[in-house]
């Protein structure tokens, strides 16, 4: 299952190093189209709840840092049998991790805007989309390196 993990100092520390996957702890809250997800809203387009899904790994995002501060989530690939439903704790799209497991980097997804603009706005956070090779790109731009 494709799934969208707030970045964690962890996290960190595996993007610096150039790691192509990630070791998840078991408990490890993460958001994703789940089986249930994608029966309560039958008909929905596949992209439309992948959208929703990394939506909603970005709001965590944002509440996990300071104001001033831009989001990151990870998009990477885990064994569906190693995730369950967790919606009671993460909205619609949570699930979290049965046991440790690995998961493959997919993508980076970096907001444009800080956590204090990105909540005046009135739309969804606009995220900027980095290859599975470019974590250290990513954080820069989490960072705030090459800005205007």
């Amino acid at each position: 299952m494709r799934i969208y993990l707030p970045l964690t100092a962890e996290d960190r520390a595996a993007l610096e190093s150039a790691a192509r996957g990630l070791e998840l702890a078991a408990e490890r809250p993460a958001w994703g189209v789940s089986t249930e997800a994608r029966a309560d809203r039958p008909g929905q387009d596949e992209e439309d709840l992948e959208y929703d899904a990394l939506q909603d790994a970005a709001h965590i995002a944002f509440s996990l840092g300071g104001g001033d501060s831009r989001a990151l989530v990870i998009a990477a690939d885990a064994p569906d049998e190693a995730l369950a439903g967790a919606q009671e704790n993460g909205g619609a799209f949570g699930v979290v991790t049965r046991r440790a497991t690995q998961a493959r980097i997919a993508s980076f997804h970096v907001s444009e805007l800080d956590a204090v603009a990105a909540d005046q706005d009135d739309t969804d956070p606009a995220l900027l989309w980095f290859d599975a090779s470019e974590g250290a790109d990513a954080l820069a731009y989490l960072d705030g390196a090459g800005q205007d």
